[in-house]
């Protein structure tokens, strides 16, 4: 290539190679972002297998603990999970030392230097960090594969995915290290990093099923506990209580369980013994139940203890909501009424105008249309009226929510994920729904531009999904004015906002 002599033409020259780097620079950038991207995919899939994980070795070592010729499959379990554990902590140190040796993060938590080549090509091959990487990852899959027993190791060994891939014949790298870290940005040697962890864990889940079916995991009935139904808690002068004493957990073994009640023998047949008692005064009443059981599996014999009281009383009435002691404007608040010792055809219920549905003998259901209050009257024959004063309130204000999630920071792939604004009734015992009427999205640039739309309804329209469409790191969105309607709700009600910001 020939040096061009002209001042204009070096000009020229210049102009176009500037330009040149600015094109590749803007190509490059997306790229990088896309590393980033996917770097905080794999760490999201990494906490989610290692969630799974933990439980499924909760439960091994439960069944172990129950019975021990599975306690050699939990310690394994539990072996291959500390080896794993310790090169998680391995590759969690090198991303932090790549991270702080290229200048570290910004306010935001955001990596400052993704472009950084040199660092990486010095940590990783000048330093030989890679030759250890690579050396560690060869010996967590040895020490994984030496766990399992002999005659299954070839087999399982196949569908271990944690494993270092040789150079292709046609690469001009001379080692492993220079042909994945040489020359590579900081934005796409951590996903690597990460995707190695990713191995590690799948290594970890392919071999803890396989301990978990060795154990053949079933439910364990060596726990007990005395269990007393009665058909009455309440009882009027002259009634008969019928109960039923059995222990949970139990089939139906008959020669090893022994009941007394209030220190008398009770006869068991089928597991389960019958106990009828007339009471001949009012008053509190107590069973004293002890039931002794000798263990089938050890042959050890244990006893339990469980007391049941039941009151004896003379004719009443009692009125009492299911689930609060107040009513709900526009749904149904389920109440129960009984009247012991009072005929059912001769309860009446005034519910002081608020509409009243039976549902079966005892339970009704009120459906209120306005705030205030009301009394509820009972009478019935032998019996004077009884009266019950209620509150009525309003649905409370719901929690306006995107899925899960309330704000803070989210990625642009979560984001997407989600097509509606749902409002939840936190802590409300009722079966009800509210509906977003309208709410306003805003959405402000990174370098300050402000772009807002107004959707109607909760689901998010044509305009709302190309804004979240559109969104870059850095960038926050505004969900504001967020309007809603409860049943019973004459007009809407607003909502809490909700901020995002793009990870």
């Amino acid at each position: 290539m020939s040096i061009p002599k002209k001042p204009r033409e070096i000009m020229v020259n210049l102009m176009y190679i500037v330009l040149t780097a600015m094109l590749a620079l803007n190509v490059s950038a997306e790229i990088l972002d896309a590393f980033m991207d996917l770097d905080g995919s794999i760490h999201e899939s990494n906490l989610l297998a290692k969630k799974s994980n933990n439980m499924l070795l909760k439960e091994m070592q439960h069944q172990a603990e129950a019975y021990p010729q599975f306690v050699e499959y939990a310690e394994k379990a539990e072996k291959v999970r500390e080896l794993c554990a310790e090169f998680d902590l391995h590759i969690d140190q090198l991303k932090e030392i790549v991270i702080v040796e290229s200048g570290g993060r910004d306010e935001s938590g955001f990596v400052k230097n993704i472009r950084n080549k040199d660092v990486t090509t010095r940590l990783f091959v000048n330093e030989s960090r890679g030759d250890l990487l690579r050396d560690k990852i060869g010996q967590l899959r040895d020490s994984l594969v030496q766990i399992i027993d002999e005659s299954e190791r070839m087999e399982l060994a196949l569908r271990i995915p944690l494993k270092v891939k040789e150079i292709p014949e046609n690469s001009d790298k001379k080692t492993w290290a220079e042909y994945n870290f040489y020359q590579m940005p900081v934005a796409a040697v951590l996903p690597i990093l990460s995707k190695f962890q990713n191995d590690a864990k799948l290594s970890e889940t392919v071999l803890m099923n396989h301990f978990a079916n060795k154990i053949s995991v079933k439910p364990v009935y060596d726990e007990y506990e005395a269990i007393i139904s009665a058909d009455k808690s309440y009882l009027t002068l002259g009634e008969q209580i019928n109960t039923e004493v059995f222990l949970g957990a139990y089939s139906s073994t008959t020669d090893n369980i022994f009941i007394k009640i209030n220190g008398q023998n009770v006869p068991v047949r089928n597991g389960k013994a019958v106990y009828s008692a007339t009471p001949e005064s009012i008053g509190k009443k107590e069973l004293e139940t002890v039931i002794t059981i000798r263990n089938p599996l050890t042959e050890e014999v244990k006893s339990y203890r469980k007391k049941f009281v039941y009151e004896v009383g003379e004719r009443s009435v009692t009125l009492s909501p299911d689930k609060m002691n107040v009513f709900y404007v526009g749904v149904d608040n389920p109440i129960s009424i009984s009247a012991a010792g009072v005929p059912s055809a001769s309860l009446k219920i005034d519910a002081g105008g608020l509409p009243l549905t039976k549902k079966s003998n005892h339970q009704y259901t009120v459906k209120p249309t306005k705030p205030g209050r009301a009394t509820i009257r009972i009478s019935g024959e032998g019996l004077d009226v009884q009266k019950f004063d209620f509150r009525i309130r309003r649905i409370p204000t719901p929690s306006a929510k995107v899925g899960e999630k309330s704000g803070g920071l989210i990625s642009k792939g979560e984001l997407q994920i989600y097509d509606r604004i749902n409002p939840v009734l936190e802590n409300f015992d009722f079966e009800a729904q509210c509906r977003i009427t309208s709410f306003e999205l805003t959405r402000e640039k990174k370098n300050g531009d402000v772009f807002s739309t107004t959707n109607t309804g909760g689901t998010f329209d044509s305009k709302t999904k190309r804004f979240i469409s559109e969104a870059k790191r850095g960038d926050k969105y505004f969900f504001e004015k967020i309007k809603a309607k409860c049943p019973g709700d004459l007009a809407s009600r607003t909502l809490n906002n909700i901020v995002f910001r793009i990870k």
